[in-house]
């Protein structure tokens, strides 16, 4: 049988309007591996004390041996909730969290908490993985984001990768940029995170931006 191979770009800026970037992503550089892989991307809640850290705390929660998405988040949750509780400097923060794991098979789990996004081209479509967890009406403002409650209503998909699919994990600092036909247009020219954060970025947003770019082979 053969083997599935994953190579991923990975790209995280702080935008032209921000003091500081509150996105985490998992893993933290671009690299090539044979499958199981997990990534995740991560918006911490901004204007709110320290997003930057229930951001980092929700990535960094993805490197561990454990393969439910909806326990890693759930655990990421808690001990963003604990850190809250701890320290007083960091009552009401929070983060979106986009997670995923792809199995030998090339089957990937998705695990989602906010309005940050999974998208995957495959067959030359672009396929949206995950809903926007807003409220109505209000585009920037979250139902629900790790740190704000204790229990979360996870969103999980499962989908079956083919050879040649690409997946996007992004925050909704580059997504807010472009359109979905010139994310599509893009992941079939091959971009990498690298280029297409930069375009976002010369697009002078109003928030951080980062992506991870995945390509799924078989060997």
């Amino acid at each position: 049988m053969d083997k599935i191979k994953i190579t991923w770009s990975v790209r995280s800026e702080c935008g032209p309007e921000r003091k500081k970037n509150e996105d985490s992503v998992f893993p933290v550089s671009s690299g090539n591996k044979y499958l199981p892989f997990k990534a995740a991307i991560c918006d911490g809640l901004g204007g709110h004390a320290k997003g930057e850290v229930a951001s980092k705390i929700a990535a960094e929660s993805m490197d561990t041996d454990e393969n439910d998405l909806v326990t890693i988040i759930e655990k990421a949750n808690k001990k963003i909730v604990e850190e809250q509780n701890n320290n007083s400097g960091s009552g009401g923060m929070g983060t979106t969290m986009t997670a995923l794991i792809i199995d030998e098979d090339g089957l990937m789990q998705v695990g989602h908490v906010g309005d940050s996004r999974c998208y995957v081209l495959s067959d030359r479509n672009i396929v949206k993985i995950t809903d926007d967890q807003n409220v109505p009406g209000y585009k920037n403002v979250l139902k629900q984001a790790l740190g704000t409650k204790d229990k979360l209503d996870i969103q999980k998909v499962d989908f079956q990768l083919n050879n040649g699919d690409v997946i996007l994990l992004c925050t909704d600092g580059l997504y807010n940029e472009f359109g979905e036909e010139y994310i599509k247009k893009r992941l079939q020219e091959g971009v990498t995170a690298d280029t297409l954060v930069g375009e976002a970025l010369l697009q002078n947003p109003s928030d951080n931006v980062s992506a991870i770019i995945m390509n799924v082979f078989k060997k």
